[in-house]
């Protein structure tokens, strides 16, 4: 149905704004987008004739009216070009793309979160995980129960995560990590922001909870303990050993 819209849309600029009402990413062979350098991102039809260019700010310009925009608070594009409604939008310009599939893609950073549940399963928010059990290596449940179930490696990879393989737990910039898991960070939300409940994260992601997630980053002075991200504070701290108990979030992929 998503396809079939993007297909009758590529001759009429003003139907580029109907795809407002996709309900998630949408991809067409006949459109191309391209992200552009400044972070806005071009739709073109097979022509390569433009059909609208969508901002970082979120308007959308139409050809042929350089003085007029339309505000166009639903619209993103990944890095890999997949057009899709946005998660949600923070200072800073960060951009969530909601894929419909249990994940969301950020369009600055390149990475593929996964969303959480409240139904007991491996993505459930409520549950918490060990990074080590042996006390330094990455063996915990954190690893076994969590990272390996959603790349399957018990069926050899046959049901992965949303069809990807390759989730992990995220680094942070610490310790010659890469900040990945401050980027979902938003200190305009649940405490961080002034309110009296929820967790300091960007509304797109869905379910968080208020405490600490584990990241994959060492810490390196302790060969113990581990980085976590407290998202009920909106810090970074190394002051949980790995054979604790914590949050998880899993991501894939990156510019």
């Amino acid at each position: 149905m998503e396809r079939d819209t993007l297909r009758m849309c590529t001759r009429t600029v003003v139907c580029g704004l109907a795809l407002l009402g996709l309900g998630g990413a949408a991809r067409a062979a006949d459109v191309t987008v391209q992200p552009a350098a400044d972070s806005s991102f071009v739709v073109t039809d097979n022509a390569a004739s433009p059909l609208f260019t969508v901002q970082e700010s979120e308007e959308v310009l139409l050809p042929g009216l350089p003085t007029a925009a339309v505000q166009a608070k639903a619209l993103c594009s990944s890095p890999a070009g997949i057009l899709g409604r946005c998660a949600s939008s923070s200072g800073g310009g960060a951009r969530l793309i909601d894929n419909g599939d249990g994940t969301v893609t950020g369009t600055k950073t390149g990475l593929m979160w996964e969303k959480k549940t409240s139904d007991g399963s491996v993505h459930d928010v409520g549950k918490t995980f060990q990074w080590s059990s042996s006390g330094t290596d990455f063996d915990g449940t954190a690893k076994t129960a969590f990272i390996d179930k959603l790349n399957d490696v018990a069926g050899g990879g046959a049901g992965c995560f949303a069809g990807y393989c390759d989730w992990r737990l995220p680094s942070v910039g610490q310790d010659g990590g890469t900040a990945e898991l401050e980027t979902i960070l938003d200190k305009t939300q649940g405490f961080c922001g002034g309110g009296t409940s929820g967790a300091c994260v960007l509304p797109g992601l869905g379910s968080t909870q208020s405490g600490g997630y584990w990241s994959s980053t060492p810490f390196a002075s302790n060969p113990y303990g581990a980085w976590v991200v407290f998202f009920n504070v909106g810090s970074v701290s190394n002051d949980l050993g790995k054979d604790s108990i914590s949050y998880v979030r899993a991501v894939r992929g990156g510019l």
